[in-house]
């Protein structure tokens, strides 16, 4: 039901995935989305799905970074939805945008400039098959990046690598000292470009580091995953797992190592 595709090497740097989300469903099943870091644009191709927002068939649909889970509700017993997820700072290539502004919220793109129109849905719902909307998409992203004047900050790029590389675990004024800058202009910068601050981020990838420890890694409790993941004890780990994936850790110990955890269904 729940698919994900990597993009082209070219969009790497920017681009994280796409992903398809398409099937038979239940009316009112809950699809969380745990926080992930990045944003995304959601094209609905087919039915309507609640996200804060009643989300229309054939629109296309901004969802900014989130800092908390959130989830989607089906209104029918069907669903098709096909989303472009973008890394923290990806996004400033293509357009210029102030994600500070937009942190954990959903906004049709007609209220939004955006290099996405409305239409785009109904481009893509025309293309028959998963690859030939990857193609349409990449297409459309590469004309819009050999046209773009705009660069990603190198300072935040650099500061958001090196948050990732150090799984959440990497002092934050140590890393402003890395990147010349003072605390005020630093988290206003950052937030600027991921909608984030550098400590939120920075506990946004420890969890992201923390369940892919409980999914794939062999530990004798929870203390000792907490411990590796760089959290104070058990409880300061479920806490933090509970308020960004809206699940607890013994969920995804049953989890295949394998199955994607930023979008989780259930009845």
């Amino acid at each position: 039901m729940y698919k994900e595709y990597l993009p082209c090497h070219i969009l790497a740097p920017y681009v994280d995935r796409y992903w398809e989300f398409k099937g038979q469903t239940e009316q009112g099943m809950q699809i969380k989305l745990s926080t992930d870091g990045c944003t995304d644009f959601m094209f609905i191709l087919e039915n309507t799905v609640n996200h804060g927002i009643i989300m229309q068939p054939y629109h296309s649909y901004f969802i900014g970074p989130m800092n908390v889970c959130s989830a989607l509700i089906t209104s029918s017993g069907t669903i098709n939805t096909f989303g472009v997820r973008f890394r923290p700072c990806g996004l400033s290539r293509f357009m210029k945008i102030s994600l500070s502004e937009l942190t954990n919220i959903r906004l049709s793109v007609n209220d939004l400039n955006t290099i996405f129109s409305d239409s785009f849905a109904e481009r893509l719902f025309e293309e028959q098959g998963i690859q030939c909307k990857i193609n349409l998409i990449e297409r459309y992203l590469k004309e819009h990046l050999y046209k773009s004047s705009h660069t990603m900050d190198a300072q935040i790029a650099y500061a958001v690598n090196q948050i990732n590389a150090h799984e959440g675990k990497i002092s934050i004024s140590h890393l402003m000292d890395e990147v010349n800058l003072c605390q005020r202009h630093f988290e206003r910068k950052f937030k600027l470009h991921t909608g984030f601050t550098p400590q939120k981020y920075n506990s946004i990838v420890r969890f992201k580091n923390a369940i892919k420890i409980l999914k794939n890694e062999s530990f004798d409790n929870l203390l000792s995953v907490a411990v590796k993941a760089g959290y104070y004890d058990a409880s300061h780990l479920s806490r933090e797992v509970k308020k960004l994936s809206g699940s607890t850790p013994n969920f995804f110990l049953s989890l295949p190592p394998d199955n994607e955890t930023t979008i989780i269904y259930t009845k």
